[in-house]
């Protein structure tokens, strides 16, 4: 522009107005269309701008110099392309920042989601890392319980093991030191081997030796005597001994002043269970009376208190009236057989009716044999030439092979045995009701065995 103001620099500045004009109304114009897609149609607003450039060049062309007109129209169009270029740049660049918005954020998403689902993976990879620590820390430590109880256990058994061997090598000294003072004492450790009756027992010394035994100072009532049946409260006296003497640990006897025999052999003793002296608890308990009384008196005293306490309560035998025979021997249950005696015709050496073929048949009439100053005495019968012949003694009730019994031709086979007595001689203990010679008439108690 010239330094004077002029028609062309008036117009000059339309022009330029209406160049700022027209690029806004391009820029307003391209949005508007863009905006409700009115593409193709002329804007009036803009057909009024582009009139007033091209009357404001024609006015500058003819008011200034060609060149000053060709800079100026250079001017304007170097400002109108510039003005579009830049429109078009900036719609470019909000283009590209919003593809570099939506990548961003598109990234942005995906990384977010990777992050997430590393860290899922992490916690679960962690999670069973943990479950299998606390699973082989659980294994580990059950493990080591087990040792434990086991140890523990092999412990525990031994200190009991070795309790017990200690508790049994003491047992064992205390017993052989009661042993050692019980034989200092006069007392005598047997074993038990049968009960007969409730005052007659066999037992087994130290040396295996059988020993007849019989109770000194009592008498029972008779369970298997041959001629006379079972009397009451018989069973329950040698069931009741029975009971102490395996209820007991040790067994012992004791040996009184005088003959240490009766004339049958059997030792005359008293009989320990333990530290119980079962005389005592038999006559206590009314299943004995005071009786047997030979040289032998220790304990007479003591057990004649042992009996008055029965008699005084009505116990056992005392709570039958009369059936104790106080005046004499043996209880008035019934009267025994009575036996034929002999007329004596002063010989002393006739045998009469009482030539018997052997000991079998003397003990149907003398069960306890005969002295040799008897009618019915024979040498032949007296094998251990003690002067008594038939006696049964702990040696000869072992023995199965003595005399035999006169018939053994019988349907019962070679064991049809007239009564107990001939029976024992070859079966001690009597025998069961599956035995060839059982005979209920022989079993008085009933309980499947006959002359036990």
């Amino acid at each position: 522009m010239s330094s004077t103001v002029g028609i062309a620099d008036i117009f000059t500045g339309i022009l330029l107005m209406a160049t700022a004009g027209l690029v806004l109304s391009l820029l307003f114009n391209r949005n508007y269309k863009n905006k409700y897609n009115e593409r193709g149609k002329f804007n009036r607003t803009t057909g009024i701008t582009l009139g007033l450039m091209v009357l404001s060049f024609v006015v500058i062309g003819l008011s200034a110099d060609p060149e000053g007109t060709e800079e100026h129209l250079d001017s304007g169009e170097i400002a109108v392309e510039a003005g579009i270029d830049e429109m078009t740049e900036e719609e470019d660049a909000e283009e590209t920042e919003a593809e570099q918005r939506a990548e961003e954020e598109q990234a942005a998403e995906k990384a977010e989601a990777e992050k997430q689902a590393e860290e899922e993976q992490a916690a679960e990879k962690a999670e069973a890392e943990k479950q299998a620590e606390e699973e082989q820390a659980a294994e580990k430590a059950e493990a080591e319980k087990q040792a434990e109880e086991e140890q523990a256990a092999e412990e525990t058994e031994a200190e009991k093991q070795a309790e017990e061997e200690q508790a049994a090598e003491e047992t064992e000294a205390e017993k052989q030191t009661e042993e050692e003072d019980v034989v200092k004492n006069g007392l005598i450790p047997v074993q038990l081997y049968r009960v007969v009756d409730g005052d007659t027992v066999h037992v087994i010394d130290e040396d295996g030796n059988n020993l007849n035994l019989r109770l000194l100072l009592i008498d029972t009532p008779e369970t298997v005597h041959p001629n006379e049946p079972v009397q009451p409260y018989g069973p329950e006296a040698s069931e009741r001994l029975t009971d102490l003497l395996n209820g007991a640990g040790q067994l012992y006897i004791e040996y009184d002043d005088g003959d240490k025999q009766d004339h049958y052999g059997r030792e005359l003793v008293y009989l320990y269970a333990d530290d119980v002296n079962v005389h005592e608890v038999l006559l206590e308990e009314g299943l004995a009376r005071v009786g047997y009384i030979y040289e032998q008196q220790r304990y007479l005293e003591d057990f004649k208190v042992a009996e008055q306490y029965a008699k005084d309560n009505g116990l056992g035998i005392w709570s039958i009236p009369g059936y104790v025979n106080e005046g004499g021997e043996g209880f008035n249950y019934e009267e025994e057989p009575a036996v034929e005696e002999p007329a004596d015709d002063g010989g002393g050496t006739d045998t009469g009716s009482y030539n018997f073929a052997n000991c079998t048949e003397l003990r149907e009439v003398f069960p306890d044999g005969v002295a040799s100053d008897h009618p019915a005495y024979q040498s032949k019968m007296d094998r251990d030439n003690d002067g008594y012949a038939c006696e049964i003694s702990s040696s000869s009730s072992a023995e199965t092979s003595i005399e035999e019994p006169a018939d053994t031709s019988a349907d019962t086979g070679n064991y049809n045995f007239a009564n107990c007595t001939e029976l024992r001689e070859v079966f001690p203990d009597g025998v069961p009701s599956d035995h060839p010679a059982y005979q209920s008439k022989m079993d008085r108690d009933n309980d499947g065995h006959a002359c036990e």
